[in-house]
C-alpha cells in the first residue's frame, strides 16, 4: 500500500511526465488522444494546470480522465468521501477548458452535492462517458441527469436516492450496479432515451427493495440487450403480460439473466420469450454462492426464497426467432429440465442448447459441488430427455470433459463445448 510520501512523488511523477509529453508536440498539430491516470492529492492540481494550458491554444480531440481517491479503502469512510469530493471540485474549477474537452470521465470513492454534479455535466459539455464508482450524494437525493453527447453511463456501488434520466438523445450504454433500499420508489426512471440499446441493471435485493416492472421503469426505451444479475438474492422483478411488455420489448435480441440463487425455478423466465418477438439468445447463471455471510441483524432483510416469482405461459406458445439458450451452473435436476423442455416446445426455430458448469468463484475460487453431467451415459440420457419428441435438429453442447479437474472459468463470450447432434 502506498504512503502518503509514496503517492505525493507518483503524482509529482505524473505532472511531469504530463508537462513533457505536451511540451514535446508541436501546437500546429492536434493531440488525436490524451488518457491521463491520476489521484485526489494537492499535486494533481499541476496535471489540471499542464492540460487547461495546453488546451488555450491547441486542440486535443479525445481526453481521458481516470481520477482514483488518494486512499483506496473499502468502504471509504464518510469523512473520506467529503473530503474527495471537496478536492475533485477543488480540481474541477482549476481547469474549466481541460474539463470542458473531456470525453471520458471516471470518478471513484468521492461525495457530492447533486448541483455539482449538475454543474460537472454542464461544463463538460464534450463528454461521452461517465462512469461513477462507489460515488454519493445521499439517500435523499434525487440525482437528475441532462446531456446531449453522453452515450455511455455507468454507476457501481453508489448511493443515491434516485437517478432520473431525464435527457439523454445519444445515450446507448447504461449500467447500474447496486442502489439501495426504497420500499416507496424505483431506484431509477428513463426519460428521453431514444437510442438506448444497452442496459443492465445488477442488485443483490432485500425485502427491503421495492419490486420492479419493467414496463414502469423502461418508460419508452426499447433495448436491444437487457442484463439483470440478482446477485445470489431474491429476484427482484415481476414477471408481466406480453401485452404490456410486447412494445417495449419489441427490439429486444439478447437477454442474460445473472445469478439466479438455487432455489428459484427458472419457469417465470417464460415471460420474456412471450414478450419478445425477436429475442435471439438467451443466457441464464444459476449461482448461489457469496463470499461472505450477513450479519445476523441483516439475515431476516436478506431472504432468498421472499417472493419467489411464478408465471405460467401460455400452453400455445411460439417463438419464432430463439436460436440459442445457454445455462451456466446446470444440474441433473427436474426444474431445469422441464424447464428446457418448455423453451424447446416453444422455440420453434431453436439451434443450440449450450449446459455449462457452474464453474468456481472469481474471487475467492470456491468451486461448488455440483451434479453436473460429466460421463457420455449421463449426458446421452439427458438428450434423449430433452429432445425426445423434437423432430428438427438441434445441437446441446457441454463443458469439455478435459476441464473437468480444474473447473476452468468460463464466460459469455468463450467456452469449449461437446456438441451432441439431435436428428
Amino acid at each position: 500500500m502506498l504512503t502518503p510520501g509514496d503517492l505525493a512523488q507518483r503524482s509529482a511523477g505524473v505532472v511531469e511526465a504530463t508537462r513533457s509529453t505536451l511540451a514535446r508536440r508541436s501546437s500546429q498539430f492536434a493531440i488525436s488522444l490524451l488518457r491521463i491516470r491520476f489521484h485526489l492529492v494537492e499535486e494533481s492540481i499541476g496535471v489540471i494546470h499542464c492540460v487547461d494550458g495546453t488546451l488555450s491554444d491547441r486542440k486535443i480531440a479525445t481526453l481521458h480522465f481516470l481520477i482514483l481517491p488518494e486512499v483506496q479503502s473499502v468502504p471509504s469512510t464518510e469523512d473520506e468521501l467529503v473530503t474527495n469530493g471537496r478536492r475533485f471540485m477543488s480540481l474541477f474549477y482549476a481547469g474549466p477548458r481541460a474539463f470542458a474537452s473531456l470525453s471520458y470521465l471516471h470518478l471513484h470513492s468521492l461525495m457530492l452535492e447533486t448541483d455539482d454534479v449538475a454543474n460537472v455535466l454542464s461544463t463538460c459539455e464534450k463528454l461521452e462517458n461517465l462512469i461513477l464508482h462507489s460515488c454519493e450524494c445521499g439517500l435523499e437525493s434525487v440525482l437528475q441527469i441532462d446531456h446531449p453527447h453522453l452515450t455511455t453511463l455507468v454507476f457501481a456501488g453508489c448511493v443515491f436516492g434516485k437517478i432520473e434520466l431525464n435527457w439523454l438523445p445519444s445515450l446507448k450504454y447504461y449500467r447500474y450496479h447496486t442502489w439501495f433500499f426504497s420500499q416507496d420508489q424505483y431506484p431509477l426512471s428513463l426519460g428521453y432515451v431514444p437510442q438506448l440499446s444497452t442496459l443492465k441493471l445488477w442488485n443483490q435485493a432485500s425485502t427491503m427493495h421495492k419490486s420492479i416492472r419493467l414496463s414502469e421503469l423502461l418508460g419508452n426505451a426499447t433495448i436491444s440487450l437487457l442484463d439483470l444479475d440478482f446477485e445470489c438474492e431474491r429476484i427482484w422483478i415481476e414477471p408481466e403480460a406480453p401485452k404490456v411488455l410486447g412494445p417495449l420489448f419489441q427490439n429486444l435480441q439478447i437477454l442474460n439473466l445473472q445469478r439466479i440463487h438455487e432455489e428459484c425455478d427458472l419457469d417465470w423466465t417464460m415471460f420474456f420469450l412471450e414478450a419478445a418477438p425477436l429475442l435471439k439468445q438467451v443466457f441464464i447463471k444459476v449461482w448461489d454462492h457469496a463470499c461472505f455471510n450477513w450479519d445476523e441483524e441483516w439475515q431476516d432483510m436478506y431472504q432468498k426464497g421472499y417472493s419467489l416469482p411464478t408465471w405460467e405461459a401460455s400452453a400455445d406458445l411460439k417463438h419464432c426467432n430463439l436460436k440459442v439458450l445457454t445455462i451456466k451452473g446446470y444440474q441433473v435436476d427436474e426444474k431445469f429440465t422441464r424447464y428446457i423442455r418448455r423453451v424447446v416446445k416453444a422455440a420453434v426455430n431453436l439451434e443450440g442448447i449450450v449446459l455449462i458448469h457452474s464453474g468456481s468463484c472469481e474471487h475467492c475460487k470456491f468451486s461448488p459441488s455440483t451434479r453436473y453431467p460429466w460421463t457420455h451415459e449421463e449426458r446421452l440420457q439427458i438428450k434423449e430427455q430433452i429432445l425426445e419428441w423434437r423432430s428438427s435438429p438441434i445441437k446441446i453442447g457441454f463443458e469439455s470433459l478435459e476441464s473437468r479437474p480444474s473447473h476452468a472459468k468460463q464466460d459469455l463470450e468463450s467456452y469449449y463445448v461437446h456438441w451432441y447432434i439431435h436428428t
